[in-house]
């Protein structure tokens, strides 16, 4: 009888386990960044640390996205492996943080990227930006990115440090991150130009139009939200 009596109340104390409320998470105001000099700040007007600071990489959908949003490119030809076998959502899928129910059974993501997800990331925007730069290059009145900017018989671009390199940078800046390019980052772009020049590229100005489209589009701030 004891027992029976022992197993009862181990029922009814699991029972009373399972119907407790689940905590429910608060979402916490981070408050109003602080207006004027912070000390330890080389900024005139610092932003204070968020208190909700919960970056995801965007995963293969997101990522082609926006990148296709980006480029101004069809989804589906930003990145083709052999030609015909699509990078992001067929290839690489897994290794981007999708998921592939019916080839490998794989119904979750994997919990945390892997050692070749930036690999996959960095194909995936280089086989882009190239596709974007030839079309630019090649159809100069229909440029999406780097409208307006000449290259010389040499491939080297015209007016290195001129308005429509700059402007070049910050349409890509305002359509890869939606904001424009500091002035450190434009003097940074514009130096890499001419480092691209003396190092005997023989293409110069398609390099670095590539090298700065990679850049900016394969940034933390591009494929983590």
């Amino acid at each position: 009888m004891r027992l029976e009596t022992f197993l009862l109340a181990c029922v009814l104390a699991l029972a009373a386990c399972t119907r407790q409320p689940v905590a429910r998470v608060v979402d916490v105001d981070a408050g109003t960044p602080p207006v004027g000099h912070a000390p330890d700040s080389g900024s005139p007007a610092a932003v204070a640390r968020s208190t909700r600071n919960n970056l995801r990489f965007k995963g293969p959908e997101r990522l082609t996205a926006d990148f296709a949003a980006a480029l101004d490119l069809p989804p589906d030809q930003l990145c083709n492996e052999l030609g015909q076998y699509p990078c992001a959502t067929f290839v690489h899928t897994v290794t981007l943080g999708g998921v592939d129910p019916y080839r490998s059974g794989l119904y979750e993501p994997l919990p945390i990227t892997g050692v070749t997800t930036p690999i996959a990331v960095d194909r995936l925007v280089l086989a882009a930006c190239a596709q974007r730069v030839a079309r630019d290059v090649d159809a100069p009145a229909e440029a999406v990115i780097f409208r307006g900017v000449a290259l010389d018989a040499r491939g080297r671009l015209v007016g290195q440090q001129g308005q429509p390199v700059r402007d070049a940078i910050n349409i890509l800046y305002q359509r890869g991150l939606q904001r424009d390019a500091e002035g450190s980052e434009l003097d940074a772009w514009l130096r890499l130009a001419a480092d691209i020049e003396s190092s005997g590229s023989g293409r110069p100005g398609r390099d670095w139009m590539t090298a700065v489209c990679f850049g900016v589009l394969s940034s933390a701030e591009s494929v983590f939200f």
